[in-house]
């Protein structure tokens, strides 16, 4: 594996982040410390993703796709989750 596909990798594990959450907020909802445990690790992979990429030039073109898909997917699902909560 080359060190430039870690952001990539990180995108790819935020993207798995984010139906982690949306499964821990809805199956779990006495516990919802873990799914904002889990929303926060989400965006120091975010960070650190943005850091790696711009700091070593490893920048991709999947990278270039999975970053805002990852960031949105994330964003909507904590969206979806507060919304039919109603929390």
């Amino acid at each position: 594996m080359k060190a430039k596909y870690i952001p990539n990798i990180l995108s790819v594990i935020r993207i798995i982040m984010a139906f982690a959450f949306a499964a821990v907020f809805i199956w779990l909802p006495d516990k919802l410390y873990i799914a904002v445990i889990i929303f926060v690790a989400g965006g120091v992979t975010d960070v650190v993703d943005g850091i790696l990429a711009r700091r070593f030039g490893w920048i991709t073109d999947a990278g270039k796709i999975l970053d805002p898909l990852a960031d949105k997917l994330m964003q909507i699902t904590a969206l979806i989750c507060l919304f039919v909560s109603r929390l």
